[in-house]
This record gives structure tokens, C-alpha cells and sequence, in this order.
């Protein structure tokens, strides 16, 4: 089989970004990356395997608590 007659792969269709401002759909989730150090991933990832939390839930109660210490 040559390259031209092999099926080719189904991709995911793009999303387009959501705009607040235009009034779209701002619930879906959306990467968020940034690099940390190793010992802080392990150390993060350790600590959620050990509450029985993903990754994501865990970074989100972090920054809810965070914002709560720090309201005005």
C-alpha cells in the first residue's frame, strides 16, 4: 500500500476559542500550561494520588483557597 492510498487518520475538529465578550460557551476546559520544577511535580502529583484527586481538582482548590485567604 503506498502512502497516497492509506486511510487517513480522522482529526479532532478545531473549537474555536471562547469569547466572553461575544457571549459564547465559556464552560468548556481549556489547557493551561506553564512548567514547574521536578520535585514540585512530583511532590503535587504525589500529594493528589494520596487525597484520591486529580491533578486539575486539586489546582483548583489550591487557587479557591487561595483566593479565599487573600479576599478583600
Amino acid at each position: 500500500m503506498t502512502k497516497s492510498q492509506q486511510p487517513r487518520k480522522a482529526t479532532k475538529p478545531k473549537q474555536p476559542e471562547a469569547n466572553p465578550a461575544s457571549g459564547t460557551d465559556t464552560t468548556r476546559d481549556a489547557p493551561l500550561n506553564f512548567k514547574v520544577s521536578a520535585e514540585f511535580r512530583r511532590e503535587f502529583k504525589t500529594y493528589a494520588a494520596q487525597h484520591n484527586k486529580k491533578l486539575n481538582q486539586l489546582l483548583y482548590e489550591a487557587f479557591a483557597a487561595l483566593k479565599a485567604e487573600h479576599a478583600d
